[in-house]
């Protein structure tokens, strides 16, 4: 396999690319809101707010008292207002004359307006409601006729304490030249059938050197997040990175046959999960390697066994006159025999695990094919004295692969010859559970520690580690019982107390139309 002399990023420039990716976007929306929409934004908002005082102003015209009322709306907002009433030109209410340098309308100046309102008017009159515009204007000092303005209105008297005087006047208008202003005209017909004109005006501040303000404390902000985030990703990647580093060498030392190796990573849970699994995975190996040895010595030795009893009865048969015996012929053929079952069990252990064979179901008297292979088993236990019981109440039927299922029931029953107890006694029992029967192979034999039971289905695991050969069988039995059972999805266990035997067993579902057919 090729090297990948691709060399990948790594986590620190990649945390350290995103800081930067998400404070850049920070910025640009920032940026986006304070700077490039700002002026439409304090726009927006002061139309809203300069006709929601419209609205309030409308609301209270009528009162008696609806000028401290107007007083108390253009003082909260700052805003200048004129109401005129019908068709006058003189107004009801105005707040130009008090002396405030923000107003930028007067009576004055709303004269080149009055076409605007007049149409306004007309329109709330043909539609029986209401008709507004709202101008954006500049507030022009030089557009004002200081003395024409005084003789219009005598409040400007009542400020000033004198006829005329353009300095002190000059002072109530807006300081910039062209100061730029927003007017709200709403035209009102109110419920006596009257027509209120209601002006609501609002200086329109600069924003051209907030926005420079911001702008530069946009590139400050933005120099001090690039030096946070190059600290903080200089911190994170170590924090990350350092655990990963520890646990991918403890992986190479792992992948070396070394199982004794720790996993220490810590720091988020993430890591410490991960060294736990691969804490575990050490562990795990370390058994498999461990068994896998054991299979090897324990595989050599049943092997070799009946090869040196072949090879040295063959050479006695040979050398010796008179040992070309029926008796030592047919130690040869056993032996012949149980070497052709051990490979055949190895053969049929690797197809189950690798999934190469499959179920062929169908409909069958397990109760008769048990009582077969237990008078199989006598013929061949004559003279041995074993014992083999079977229990069991009635006949059933189940719908499984015949022929693997009597190789389970084979090997269970081998499994108990060769762990049996001084009785030599086995017992097979049939039991009846719902709609599934539960077979179970029981022995009086010396049993099992409980935290050795999960691993019993391994191959060639033993429980006092001394290989023996087995009297029955090839030692492969369980493992196959294992796989033949889990390619059914049975129900399989095993219950043993050191001292009091092992009860194997295993689970099929019953075949209820064959079972009443027989009834």
């Amino acid at each position: 396999m090729k090297a990948n002399n691709r060399k990948d990023t790594s986590i620190k420039w990649k945390i350290f690319g995103s800081l930067l990716v998400f404070i850049a976007i920070i910025i640009l929306v920032l940026w986006l809101f304070q700077v490039f929409f700002l002026e439409k934004f304090y726009v927006l908002i002061k139309s809203r707010s300069v006709k929601d005082a419209a609205s309030d102003i409308n609301q209270v015209i009528n009162n008696e008292n609806y000028k401290d009322e107007i007083d108390a709306i253009i003082k909260e907002n700052e805003f200048c207002v004129i109401v005129y009433e019908n068709e006058n030109e003189t107004p009801l209410y105005s707040s130009s004359g008090k002396g405030d340098p923000r107003c930028g309308i007067t009576e004055f100046s709303m004269k080149k307006h009055m076409d605007i309102i007049a149409k306004l008017q007309k329109e709330a009159k043909e539609h029986d409601g209401t008709a507004s515009t709202l101008l954006e204007e500049s507030a022009n000092k030089e557009d004002f006729n200081f003395k024409e303005e005084v003789e219009l209105t005598d409040r400007y008297h009542s400020i000033l304490n004198t006829p005329y005087d353009e300095k002190k006047l000059r002072k109530l208008l807006p300081s910039n030249k062209n100061a730029q202003m927003m007017t709200y005209i709403s035209v009102v017909m109110q419920a006596d059938k009257s027509i209120k004109t209601i002006v609501v005006n609002a200086q329109l501040t600069p924003v051209n050197a907030t926005i420079e303000t911001i702008q530069t404390q946009f590139l400050i902000i933005a120099v001090i997040l690039i030096l946070i985030a190059s600290l903080l990703a200089m911190y994170l990647s170590r924090k990350i990175a350092t655990p990963i580093i520890e646990i991918n060498d403890g992986a190479k030392i792992l992948a070396k046959g070394r199982y004794d190796v720790a996993f220490k990573g810590k720091g988020y849970l993430e890591i410490e999960e991960l060294s736990n699994t691969l804490n575990y995975a050490a562990k795990e190996l370390s058994k498999v390697e461990s068994l896998r040895r054991e299979l090897i010595a324990n595989m050599s030795h049943d092997l070799r066994t009946p090869l040196t009893m072949i090879s040295g009865y063959g050479e006695v048969m040979r050398d010796i006159p008179g040992e070309n015996t029926a008796e030592n012929v047919q130690i040869i053929i056993d032996e012949t025999k149980r070497l052709t079952n051990l490979v055949n069990d190895m053969l049929d252990l690797s197809k189950l695990q690798a999934g190469a064979q499959e179920i062929n179901s169908s409909s069958f008297n397990i109760t008769e094919e048990i009582e077969h292979i237990i008078a199989r088993y006598d013929k061949l236990l004559t003279n041995k004295d074993f014992t083999i019981q079977f229990q069991y109440d009635k006949p059933v039927f189940v719908k499984a692969d015949i022929i693997k299922i009597n190789q389970v029931i084979y090997n269970l029953i081998n499994n108990a010859i060769n762990y049996c107890g001084d009785d030599h006694k086995i017992y097979v029992r049939q039991l009846i559970e719902k709609d599934r029967v539960r077979i179970e192979v029981m022995d009086h034999g010396d049993g099992i520690e409980k935290e050795q039971l999960p691993y019993i289905w391994e191959r060639y695991y033993k429980v006092d580690k001394t290989h023996v050969r087995s009297k029955i069988g090839s030692g492969l039995g369980l493992s196959i019982v294992k796989a033949i059972l889990e390619l059914h999805k049975a129900e399989y266990g095993v219950i043993s107390k050191r001292g009091q035997g092992t009860t194997f067993w295993f689970t099929l579902p019953l075949c209820i139309a064959d079972h009443e057919k027989m009834a």
